[in-house]
């Protein structure tokens, strides 16, 4: 039995039950609030010859349409994930709300980014490091027209959970952003 065939045997079985229904208990007829416009909507829908879906599923085709209106907005809360939107990720756009409304834009407890993931990178620290020339690795900020142009460092220290470091941890860290010239993020 097809959907329109169901439709059709409703259209007749739910008004014979209301009537039915309706010599026991009074405030069944009420019923018909409902079951009329939908009988007219549906009714209408195997009549018209614009929407096929709807043709074919009266009443029932609306909610194609219904959820189609606020697909976008599933998808980006339910099924999205924070890094896989196109052509910009929810991190992202929540990274420039953050900075649009003076917020902290920083998170101190670790990345949701694959570092694995190919293409990710980073710089691995070392209890050794190898010996170096001498480079200072700052870019300016403003050009010739800036009044106070501004010498920021290319590498600094980023937001780590300092609330689980020790109070020594902290000052080494700062006291060593200090003498390297370059900031330090609390992430606090």
């Amino acid at each position: 039995m097809t959907v329109r065939q169901k439709f059709l045997v409703l259209l007749v079985v739910i008004p014979a039950l209301t009537v039915l229904w309706a010599q026991f208990w009074p405030g069944a007829w009420w019923l018909f609030v409902i079951w009329l416009p939908l009988a007219v909507i549906g009714l209408w829908d195997m009549f018209q010859t614009k929407q096929t879906l709807r043709r074919l599923y009266p009443v029932l085709g609306h909610f194609r349409y219904l959820l189609e209106s606020f697909r976008t907005e599933i998808q980006q809360y339910f099924i999205e994930t924070d890094l896989s939107g196109k052509p910009v990720n929810r991190e992202h756009r929540a990274l420039v709300y953050q900075r649009a409304k003076g917020q902290r834009d920083t998170r101190p407890f670790g990345t949701i980014l694959d570092v694995n993931d190919e293409g990710y990178e980073w710089i691995n620290h070392s209890v050794s490091p190898a010996k170096i020339k001498y480079y200072h690795p700052r870019v300016t900020i403003g050009g010739k027209d800036c009044k106070q142009p501004y010498q920021a460092s290319l590498l600094n220290i980023s937001a780590m959970s300092y609330g689980s470091l020790g109070h020594n941890a902290i000052e080494a860290l700062n006291l060593g952003a200090k003498r390297g010239g370059f900031a330090h993020n609390t992430g606090e």
